[in-house]
């Protein structure tokens, strides 16, 4: 696949918005099943499908933390992805199987990333998601959940890494 804009990050999907870093290996039948509910594909991407994919749950019903703790037992694969509503846009929701995803805890602020590197020019404390979790993140707070959908605990790190030490 050549780099092109039509397959350049975010996805979307209505109001579904979506990055991701990693591989879904089993995009191509998702992509089929998708297309036979009516989804039009507008780029040859993997991420694209997570898109239709969680657009899909979520009109199933529940909420979008809901939609993706359906969407992503779905996958396989090696990825971290981030998800959004659009009509909701201070709300994210992050998965990792597989690739890491650290969310940076700031001063009502949060960020979220695949490596700490990446952050340490806004903040120096971390929470490291595990094989498996889910984070709903928002400006002002982290609630984490296992893949059954559990709310679960992980310890916030103080990092004594610099800011030139990716340099």
């Amino acid at each position: 696949m050549k780099p092109s804009e039509v397959n350049a990050h975010p996805h979307v999907s209505e109001h579904i918005v979506v990055v991701h870093n990693g591989i879904i290996e089993n995009h191509e039948p998702l992509r089929e099943e998708l297309k036979a509910r009516g989804y039009t594909f507008v780029s040859e991407t993997d991420t694209e499908v997570i898109a239709h994919l969680v657009n899909w749950e979520l009109k199933q019903g529940g909420t979008l933390r809901e939609a993706v703790l359906r969407a992503i037992p779905q996958l396989r694969g090696a990825y971290g992805t981030v998800i959004m509503d659009s009509r909701h846009p201070d709300t994210l929701l992050a998965a990792r199987s597989g690739s890491p995803l650290v969310i940076g805890l700031g001063m009502g602020e949060n960020f979220i990333a695949s490596d700490q590197l990446a952050l340490l020019p806004v903040t120096r404390r971390f929470i490291f998601l595990e094989e498996g979790d889910i984070a709903e993140i928002t400006r002002r707070s982290v609630n984490i959940f296992d893949k059954t959908g559990a709310e679960v605990k992980r310890q916030d790190i103080e990092s004594n890494l610099q800011y030139d030490a990716g340099r």
